[in-house]
């Protein structure tokens, strides 16, 4: 961030926000509406918007200084005051920024909708592009970090070893879907990206 000239960094892509402080509450459904995001600033807290009110989910996170609740403003959870509540939260993060950004207006974003890319330049925020930020940052693995792939992957083998344990003449494949999804959910697996079989 620093390198970037960057005083905050506004991540709503759950790859991210997993990634940034290990957060990990309904992240597929929170990848199709902005319902939750982490927003980080070199200088001050690291905040986690969530879609309810709910702070226990944050429980236990250390990399998670404060927690609030985001007011939900994608059309299926805010419908005709969208326009609303998209401002309350850029006046959130404005605020933020004001406070801890030594001076700077500049965040970066990861993946914002329009409306609340045009609503954070209202509050007078300069935005620049995250992604390559995040992508940046993630390519750099500590010692942690590679121990935690290696569990990930032993999840993801163990679990096609059980489909193939599975495989029968006449099974479908929803079938072995199902066995694969079981695997990796009793093994702690969060969630399988696609099915290609």
């Amino acid at each position: 961030m620093d390198e970037n000239d960057i005083a905050g960094l506004l991540l709503f892509n759950q790859i991210n926000t997993r990634y940034a402080v290990d957060a990990t509450n309904m992240q597929v459904w929170c990848s199709h509406y902005e319902t939750r995001c982490v927003f980080i600033l070199l200088e001050g807290p690291v905040v986690l918007f969530d879609y309810a009110n709910h702070p226990y989910l944050a429980e236990g996170i250390p990399t998670v200084d404060e927690y609030r609740t985001i007011p939900t403003f994608n059309f299926f959870g805010s419908g005709n005051r969208t326009n609303e509540f998209v401002n309350v939260f850029a006046a959130q993060i404005a605020d933020l920024i004001k406070n801890h950004g030594g001076g700077s207006k500049r965040i970066a974003i990861d993946n914002l909708s329009q409306l609340g890319c045009e609503a954070h330049r209202g509050k007078g925020l300069k935005l620049v592009e995250g992604e390559s930020i995040t992508e940046t940052a993630r390519a750099i693995k500590s010692k942690e970090e590679l121990v935690l792939m290696k569990a990930s992957m032993d999840v993801c083998q163990a679990s096609v070893h059980s489909m193939h344990e599975k495989l029968e003449p006449g099974i479908t494949e929803n079938a072995l879907w199902a066995k694969i999804h079981e695997t990796n959910i009793r093994l702690g697996g969060e969630w399988i990206e696609t099915r290609l079989l």
